[in-house]
């Protein structure tokens, strides 16, 4: 059954409840005070029996003086038989119990025991009743019975008019108890079940939330303190939620970063590939050049001539120049796989650094070398770290232009063996060679000094690099058991510090064919 309110709800069952509280006590009284009432007229009527036997049939006047003394609503009727004789009839016997009556008077008279019937029916107070209560004794002076008819129409009566009074007070009762519990149940129940719902409706995430006073040891209370405890848990995991929202949304821009940055390495790669094959292709026609200029120098240039020598061997070396730079920009382009051998550092600086001086981008910085290192045998992949010699110093030009040095920017290299450890994995009993990159450019802001060997992390402009430098720098120092960090000079700049273990004894062929595979395994950059 469902109700417009909760008050409301209340309010009936508590209606029905009472009402049949009270009715079911009403007729447990009933039946008390009937039984009661019944059993107290019997008991008047049983104490007359004497008196009934004791009349004189013969005297009619005594009998009728005895019932108009006892009340005509008490005993209707008595039968007497006294030692075997005619049964004797005192007062008026009703016609419909004259034979009921006969038969229990003559059942007492064959076995001599007291016995109680009840007959007739008249409406009681709910339903019907017995209307006449038969008793029959035997006569203890003599061979006899006597039985008596006693009606039970006044005990009815009397509870019906009580009964009228009953109703009364039970409407009344009803009436008071109903509306003292209601509005008892109200104060324990509806009362702070609003002020639940006003509370909850204005709740705020950053104030508290608390029905009831704690001191308080009740159910509510309880109630109260599980649903802060709940809305605790609920804004600790909104944050929570909140938090990784927001990692999701920063992940998802640095994956479209990636992504970007994926594509615009792809097409770099691309780029790099073609530009090779170009360089291939131009490689061919400048030795022919070079040939020709050969011969012409040999055959059609008289020793006199020095003005035309000199052309020819200016125009010579320039070609000679380009076709050295073509042939080491395809040496790097080559992708090979790693080949571990034990080089010299010292020889692949130098190389390197006369390789990129030629380049527009080196144009106004100058590269010193300060090869301190007496021992600069390593044990790596040679076209690897000629790489990371590579990386390294475009991107100290790369700073050096966006500086206020880009005229005059330095790149200085410095080598030198075996340099105090601060905290890496090799030790000063290690024989360590430590090479350093060194350039006077913008320098590295110090937030970024953790990063800037992540995948992708660039601080240039987009389309002006991958991310993928430093990082690929990285692994590849890895891989050849060394170590590479960065550091802020108080100068200014850059400094980039590479340590790779001296190499000591050379592993045989076969352990240096199963390093290259395992690099290939773990998907490393060559």
């Amino acid at each position: 059954m469902r109700f417009k309110s909760l008050k409301t709800g209340i309010f009936i069952n508590l209606a029905f409840l009472l009402f049949l509280a009270i009715a079911l006590a009403d007729l447990v009284f009933l039946q008390i005070t009937e039984r009661v009432m019944v059993e107290q007229r019997l008991a008047f009527a049983r104490k007359s029996l004497p008196d009934i036997a004791a009349i004189d049939y013969r005297q009619g006047k005594d009998s009728q003086e005895f019932f108009r003394a006892g009340g005509d609503d008490l005993i209707l009727a008595a039968l007497i038989t006294r030692r075997g004789l005619k049964t004797e009839i005192f007062n008026n016997l009703p016609e419909s119990l004259s034979d009921d009556v006969y038969s229990f008077h003559d059942l007492v008279m064959g076995d001599d025991k007291a016995r109680t019937r009840l007959l007739g029916t008249i409406w009681g107070v709910f339903w019907p009743r017995s209307r006449y209560a038969v008793i029959s004794e035997p006569l203890k002076d003599s061979d006899g019975v006597v039985t008596a008819v006693v009606s039970l129409a006044p005990v009815y009566k009397a509870m019906r008019d009580v009964q009228q009074m009953a109703v009364f007070y039970l409407v009344i009762n009803l009436l008071v108890l109903l509306f003292f519990g209601g509005w008892r149940l109200s104060r324990m129940l509806t009362r702070p079940i609003n002020r639940l719902i006003s509370i909850t409706d204005e709740y705020r995430a950053d104030e508290g939330f608390e029905m009831f006073p704690e001191r308080q040891d009740d159910e509510f209370s309880r109630l109260s303190g599980a649903l802060n405890q709940m809305l605790r848990r609920i804004e600790a995991d909104r944050d929570e939620l909140r938090t990784s929202l927001d990692c999701l949304e920063e992940s998802n821009r640095q994956l479209r970063r990636a992504q970007k940055e994926i594509i615009r390495a792809e097409k770099l790669a691309s780029t790099g590939r073609l530009s090779a094959g170009l360089a291939h292709e131009i490689g061919n026609p400048i030795g022919i050049v070079l040939g020709y200029l050969g011969l012409l120098k040999s055959r059609f240039v008289s020793d006199d001539d020095s003005t035309a020598l000199d052309y020819i061997e200016r125009a010579e070396a320039e070609i000679q120049r380009v076709s050295t730079i073509i042939g080491q920009l395809l040496d790097f382009s080559r992708n090979r796989s790693a080949d571990f051998s034990v080089l010299s550092v010292h020889e692949l600086v130098k190389y390197a650094g006369d390789m990129l001086a030629q380049q527009p981008l080196f144009s106004g910085i100058s590269i010193e070398y300060q090869l301190g290192a007496g021992e600069d045998s390593v044990y790596g992949d040679y076209d690897q770290l000629h790489q990371v010699m590579v990386n390294l110093m475009i991107n100290a030009a790369d700073s050096i232009k966006q500086s206020d040095n880009a005229g005059n920017g330095v790149i200085r290299l410095v080598t030198r063996n075996n340099p105090q450890p601060e905290g890496g994995s090799l030790s000063d009993n290690d024989r360590v060679l430590q090479l350093t990159v060194i350039d006077n450019g913008t320098g590295i802001e110090e937030d970024h000094l953790d990063k800037i060997f992540d995948p992708f992390f660039t601080t240039k402009e987009t389309g002006k690099g991958t991310g993928l430098g430093l990082s690929v720098s990285y692994i590849i120092i890895e891989q050849m058991g060394g170590e590479i960090d960065a550091n802020l000079p108080e100068a200014g700049g850059t400094e980039i510090v590479i340590k790779l273990p001296i190499a000591g004894e050379i592993p045989k062929k076969d352990d240096r064919k199963a390093g290259r595979e395992e690099n290939h395994k773990d998907g490393s950059l060559q």
